[in-house]
């Protein structure tokens, strides 16, 4: 899929790509991919032999250094961002099914987003939506092309917006030596997505790719309540000041990155991020953690020589803090194609499969006799809740993340990384716990 493509807008429909990639030996690893990750849930939850430390030691670098890498971001006030507007599905507004490229007025200046809408289904309910940010100087399609997260997303059920850093890059470090204000962009988006289609609010979700992993994070501290769930990959900066976020969220951070490393530290950044340090993973992570007032203790598990995951428990209202750590990675998404001018890449699981579990998605919930049901998406379910079938009101208040989540996907093609069944294979699963905030 290409936002760019003016054929494509024009069409006003969605054009897969072939992945070249083998996927063959997916179905394989799902079962052993599903055990794990329960196993792991179930460790996480019940204090089982998992290695677990106090915050102070899940830091991961000296208190100089934290204080160092940290005072290179600092949040300014939350930018004042207008309630959101009637909903769509009030009003009844909605946006076309397929790919556009649209703009929005934000300080007197356009700004730029893509947007993909997946077809509706029948009775057509609230859709989730995801905003993903690119890396810096990356085009909107290069993003596309790297995690085919609109392709796949849409899929599966969901909105995808894709909007545009000025100048190709991200405000995150919140200075007008930068750019003008991406917090309130943001925000403004979001009301303007909320006003102009009908969408679930308790199912608005991020994901961000280096610079982009660093706005999602910028996002999360300076628009508190606005994101259920969001998703980061090889990022490297939280704000120094993060008062109260309230969403869950995953980071997943080659090893071997060595861009930002996961360590911290790494090569130094020209203008204008001159002075700005890549900050350990586990560090930004104890600090967002503690922010979202988790107990301080974190648990790891390697369950494979490929990653090892680590959640911080004793987070309110059932939220979740994690990062999966892959075994020799780059600075790269897994399961993408290879670019090996930022480090090896991952083939152990789709990072892009990850983000929709995260959110929500569960692979083979939607399926009765191997066929894919057709509908939006629908909201978790608790443990001996009913089927997927049994789809709960989108306004219901939100239950407590477990890995049994499912959103089933809408009408057409089911994300590809599927097993037989047509859905994301389970063995791309080894989030924290699949939650929807």
């Amino acid at each position: 899929m290409s936002y760019g493509s003016p054929a494509n807008r024009r069409r006003g429909t969605l054009r897969h790509r072939t992945r070249t990639t083998n996927t063959v030996w997916l179905p394989i690893t799902a079962a052993a991919g599903v055990l794990l990750l329960l196993l792991w849930y179930a460790m996480s939850r019940d204090g089982g032999p998992a290695r677990s430390s106090s915050a102070e030691s899940a830091a991961g670098v000296p208190g100089g250094d934290r204080q160092r890498a940290a005072a290179a971001v600092t949040a300014s006030p939350t930018p004042t961002v207008p309630p959101p507007p009637t909903s769509g599905c009030v009003t009844g507004r909605t946006l076309p099914t397929g790919i556009s490229i649209r703009t929005l007025r934000v300080g007197g200046v356009d700004r730029t987003y893509a947007l993909a809408v997946p077809a509706a289904g029948a009775p057509a309910r609230p859709l989730p939506l995801i905003l993903t940010f690119h890396d810096l100087n990356q085009t909107s399609d290069d993003l596309e092309a790297y995690t085919r997260l609109a392709d796949q997303g849409t899929k599966a059920g969901f909105a995808v917006a894709a909007p545009l850093g000025a100048q190709g890059r991200w405000n995150f470090p919140r200075s007008s030596a930068v750019g003008p204000d991406d917090v309130l962009f943001t925000g403004l988006l979001l009301n303007e997505l909320a006003g102009r289609m009908c969408l679930d609010a308790k199912r608005i979700f991020a994901t961000g790719y280096a610079d982009g992993g660093n706005m999602v994070l910028t996002v999360l501290c300076g628009l508190p309540g606005r994101f259920s769930a969001a998703v980061t990959v090889a990022s490297s900066a939280l704000p120094a000041s993060c008062a109260a976020p309230s969403t869950n969220l995953l980071e997943i951070h080659g090893t071997a990155d060595a861009i930002a490393p996961i360590g911290g530290g790494g090569p130094p950044r020209p203008a204008p991020f001159a002075g700005l340090v890549a900050q350990s993973a586990t560090d930004r992570l104890a600090r967002y953690a503690s922010a979202l007032g988790c107990s301080g203790a974190k648990q790891s598990a390697r369950d494979t020589a490929a990653w090892e995951r680590t959640i911080w428990s004793g987070c309110p209202d059932g939220r979740t803090v994690g990062l999966l750590a892959m075994q020799g990675g780059g600075h790269t998404w897994p399961g993408a194609q290879a670019r090996p001018a930022l480090g090896p890449t991952s083939d152990a699981f789709s990072a892009t499969v990850i983000a929709l579990t995260f959110f929500g998605y569960t692979p083979g919930a939607s399926l009765q006799g191997g066929t894919v049901v057709p509908g939006p998406s629908v909201g978790p379910q608790t443990p001996g809740a009913p089927a997927a079938g049994a789809t709960p009101s989108a306004t219901a208040a939100p239950v407590q993340p477990t890995p049994t989540a499912s959103a089933a996907p809408t009408e057409g093609d089911a994300p590809d990384g599927a097993g037989a069944s047509g859905t994301p294979s389970a063995s791309a699963t080894p989030s924290p716990t699949s939650t929807n905030g």
